[in-house]
């Protein structure tokens, strides 16, 4: 008896992926380590570049069919993208306590708001990648047209006074913050686990969501950049800070729109990394192994990546480990490249 794959559109696809990547770039990315945001602009040129690059031996791989990981030696490469997925979902969930903490000034539990958005994660997840995809395309919605008040609210704060001269960048700033925003393409090792699910042009999809994230990161660090300065350097948060001062009419307080709508990604970008976590735990352990065991083995690797966050949010030393952009990027480049190479390789000497 065939079981039945559940399959989303290249479309629905592109959503989940821009989606999830933008939200990291506004906790994380190159907006944040920055020296001066403008040249997150160039560097996005480049990022662009070599995650096109990385891209390629994972579509390969996923066009051949995902069971070269579902016996022997890739059994192994199975629990090394395992994880790897626990590891991003720490990071998601450190991005989004710390934030909360040190910019929202909320009065609520530290606990309560990310145990919340987990358990929302693995409903999603649970309900499977069809769920997941239709939730992706109404939040997306809903950060468009969040960001697009906030940029028509802001259009009177711009000026291209507070523009650097682009000879004035430093090529070490750019180089950094490329690095950066390829650790941050998380999405990339997803895709040998979400191939099987999608219909369509899929290769046409990731191409399309590249362009589209790196031309929106250019377009948005140097609209930041001509409204807030010089005064984003000293900003933990400097996408939040620029939220802040937006106002429309009576509305004064968008800031509360950008993290309602942030949050919500985090719910999508969890659930998919959750759900992405269950299948390569499911390869990693073997067929035999129920599913109700690898999903309950998924929601207590949750809840230890709720504790991970919540501790490193009161502690800078455990804080920066977590978020130190060159292990991400190591990581990243290594889930993407190198490991599905071994895999090509492995297949074509077989």
């Amino acid at each position: 008896m065939m079981t039945r794959v559940s399959k989303i559109s290249s479309a629905q696809l592109l959503c989940l992926f821009v989606l999830s990547r933008g939200v990291l770039s506004v906790g994380y990315g190159a907006f944040t380590h920055s020296n001066n945001i403008q040249s997150t602009a160039v560097s996005a040129i480049l990022a662009a570049v070599v995650s096109l690059l990385m891209s390629v031996p994972l579509l390969r791989l996923g066009r051949m069919g995902i069971h070269e990981i579902g016996h022997g030696i890739g059994r192994a490469a199975a629990g090394i993208y395992s994880v790897y997925f626990f590891y991003i979902i720490i990071l998601t969930l450190t991005l989004f306590t710390v934030l909360r903490t040190e910019s929202s000034g909320l009065k609520i539990s530290i606990w309560i708001l990310p145990i919340a958005l987990l358990a929302a994660a693995i409903y999603g997840a649970y309900k499977g990648i069809e769920g997941i995809s239709r939730a992706g395309a109404l939040i997306l919605f809903m950060v468009i047209a969040a960001i697009t008040l906030l940029c028509l609210g802001l259009i009177s704060n711009s000026s291209r006074l507070n523009l650097t001269p682009i000879g004035a960048l430093k090529i070490s700033d750019i180089i950094r913050e490329s690095i950066i925003m390829v650790g941050e393409q998380s999405c990339i090792p997803a895709i040998l686990f979400l191939y099987p699910h999608v219909k369509g042009n899929v290769k046409g999809s990731i191409i399309f969501w590249i362009m589209i994230v790196f031309v929106t990161t250019a377009g948005m660090a140097v609209f930041i950049s001509s409204v807030l300065g010089d005064y984003a350097q000293t900003q933990s948060f400097p996408v939040y800070t620029w939220a802040r001062l937006s106002s429309i009419g009576v509305i004064q307080r968008l800031d509360s729109v950008f993290m309602a709508i942030w949050a919500a990604g985090i719910f999508i970008r969890l659930s998919l990394l959750l759900w992405a976590l269950k299948y390569s735990l499911r390869y990693a352990l073997g067929r035999k192994v129920g599913r109700k065991i690898c999903f309950g083995t998924v929601i207590l690797l949750g809840l230890a990546a709720v504790i991970i966050s919540v501790n490193a949010a009161y502690n800078e030393t455990f804080r920066r480990l977590i978020l130190n952009g060159y292990i991400l990027a190591a990581s990243t480049i290594f889930c993407s490249v190198v490991l599905p190479l071994l895999l090509l390789i492995r297949r074509r000497f077989k």
